[in-house]
């Protein structure tokens, strides 16, 4: 006789894992980048309490701030990206869930149910797995073109000293770079109108309320063969702040059971 057990998904838990290294990589950027405005760049630090001590080729103090932040934005672009990734994964394992019931034997663990769901999860290439995703959700989320985008910048910064080569470029004369970010608009007709620091919203049709929307974009910036590839402050609190975002509209966009069926995914367990 078969009977029946409940699996309870917290879809919430996919913006908690975004937002965990949104906040990581915030602090740690945010300080180091502010600490090495005001820090000694001429010559690198003195190491305490070491028996050997390392010395590489001289830097300007324009070179070593470069080093320093090319390191900390390859870390943190990582962080971000696996972040990124991994709450796909999660929405990728909650669809198939969702999408009937399961029977497995009495002496399954939770952890053997589920590891088919994520073994398929975790072999998609990132564009395949946002496709899948994006097939259960409405509005669906842009997001490829700026990962691909990141990921190619952070090899650049950790293994090419943050110079735009040829790889970069994909052969041609420049790494068109796109940054996720989020775009706060409303609408003038048909027309979306992106507010701007001092802007006077102006409706077009003299209404006296406005709905302001928000929604991912893309920021496209082209950088020169053989030119450093740099990212001001804003620029990384702006793209770590469009991941927060994305792991908000993932979760609120996961579709949700009918009403009037129980409110989780049923797993059928003979017994």
């Amino acid at each position: 006789m078969a009977h029946e057990i409940q699996l309870n998904i917290d879809v919430t838990r996919l913006v908690s894992i975004v937002d965990a290294a949104v906040v990581t990589s915030s602090e740690i950027v945010n300080f180091h980048f502010n600490a090495l405005r005001g820090a000694d760049l001429s010559k690198s630090p003195e190491p305490n309490g070491v028996i050997h001590i390392f010395r590489g080729a001289e830097l300007t103090p324009e070179q070593r701030r470069s080093m320093h932040e090319n390191w900390l934005l390859g870390k943190a672009f990582q962080e971000l990206l696996r972040a990124v990734r991994h709450a796909l994964e999660e929405a990728h394992i909650y669809i198939a869930l969702l999408t009937k019931k399961y029977r497995v034997s009495s002496s399954a663990t939770l952890s053997d149910f589920l590891k088919p769901f994520a073994s398929k999860a975790q072999s998609l290439k990132f564009p395949d797995l946002l496709a899948a995703v994006n097939e259960r959700l409405d509005p669906k989320l842009e997001f490829a073109e700026a990962y691909r985008s990141l990921q190619t910048a952070r090899n650049c910064l950790e293994h090419r000293q943050g110079i735009v080569t040829k790889i970069e470029a994909h052969s041609g004369d420049s790494f068109v770079l796109s940054i996720p970010r989020l775009k706060v608009f409303y609408m003038r007709g048909t027309d979306e109108v992106e507010i701007q620091p001092c802007h006077v919203v102006d409706s077009g049709d003299n209404r006296s309320d406005v709905a302001l929307m928000m929604k991912l974009d893309v920021r496209h910036r082209s950088v020169p063969l053989g030119t450093p590839l740099t990212f001001t402050l804003a620029e990384f609190n702006e793209i770590a702040f469009a991941c927060h975002f994305l792991g908000e509209q993932l979760s609120s966009r996961l579709p949700k059971l009918a009403a009037g069926a129980s409110n989780t995914p049923v797993l059928a367990q003979p017994g």
